[in-house]
């Protein structure tokens, strides 16, 4: 289940790119094995965070189960016009379609996250003082990764490291970019002002702020402030500076391509939709 190497191009999570990753995986050449054990998936990823009990456990396995119910059911046929949306692109994109496909991706996100943090608010109100320090640690020791793979980067340029991570993502729909299409994106990408650490330091606040609530899972006000905290995921990712060159990297670069990368760009995203339609009749 290989897609585009993220890094730090915005750190953490752009949320679309997020979970637009996710359903891209999800149409690869595994794509209904892989759907059909994405409650798995989820719910061991969040056993990494602390060694929960066999109830918690269970708990989140059912809650999984039902996203995997209600997202087959509710949401894949959006992730489907969204990539026919993304396979129609041609060489009159702008960035501004760009930021459109961004905004519906980003609704996508909130919607699963509208799901989930209910949930995760009730389970939130089992967990123990030793579960929220592991939590902690775990936390702590992501940020630290983080960092650390932003120092071994900086022997590479800002333009070359998103040079890259564009020609990872292209490779991933199906192109090779030429010497002139990665010129382009290398000057473009030498507009953007912000420092990659931002949205690491935001992270680290962000997780800091929710082990506080965490501790205060006793309290009268703690659902709503553990709701409110989670919802502000939403807004993690500041558009600033960074975000609006990439989104002009990406309309720029899909307007370049000439007719054999164009082929093979739509070849791709067609297997996609093809997945996702195999997806939808499957769970029907």
């Amino acid at each position: 289940m290989m897609g585009p190497k993220k890094n730090l191009l915005s750190h953490k999570k752009n949320l679309f790119l997020s979970f637009l990753t996710i359903s891209l995986i999800s149409c690869s050449a595994l794509g209904q094995w892989w759907y059909d054990r994405l409650d798995i998936y989820l719910a061991n990823y969040f056993f990494k965070y602390a060694d929960f009990s066999n109830e918690q456990k269970s708990y989140v396995r059912s809650v999984t189960k039902d996203y995997l119910e209600w997202n087959s059911s509710s949401e894949i046929p959006k992730y489907r016009n969204l990539i026919l949306k993304i396979r129609d692109l041609d060489t009159t994109t702008t960035t501004e379609d760009i930021e459109r496909i961004f905004e519906e991706g980003e609704s996508l996100f909130e919607a699963s996250n509208n799901f989930f943090t209910p949930h995760i608010v009730s389970f939130c109100k089992t967990v123990t003082e030793k579960q929220v320090e592991e939590v902690n640690l775990f936390f702590e020791k992501r940020i630290e990764g983080w960092r650390e793979s932003l120092k071994e980067s900086k022997d590479k340029s800002q333009e070359e490291s998103i040079t890259e991570s564009v020609q990872r993502l292209a490779k991933f729909l199906g192109v090779k970019l030429n010497d002139k299409q990665l010129k382009t994106i290398g000057d473009l990408a030498k507009e953007i002002k912000e420092e990659d650490t931002s949205s690491i330091d935001r992270q680290n606040i962000w997780n800091k702020e929710l082990i506080t609530i965490l501790k205060g899972r006793d309290s009268q006000n703690f659902n709503t402030l553990l709701t409110d905290h989670l919802n502000s995921l939403l807004d993690f990712e500041q558009r600033g500076n960074r975000e609006v060159v990439y989104h002009k990297i990406i309309a720029t670069t899909i307007a370049s391509l000439n007719e054999a990368q164009r082929k093979k760009y739509e070849r791709r995203l067609n297997v996609f939709v093809t997945s996702l339609d195999k997806i939808i009749k499957n769970h029907n």
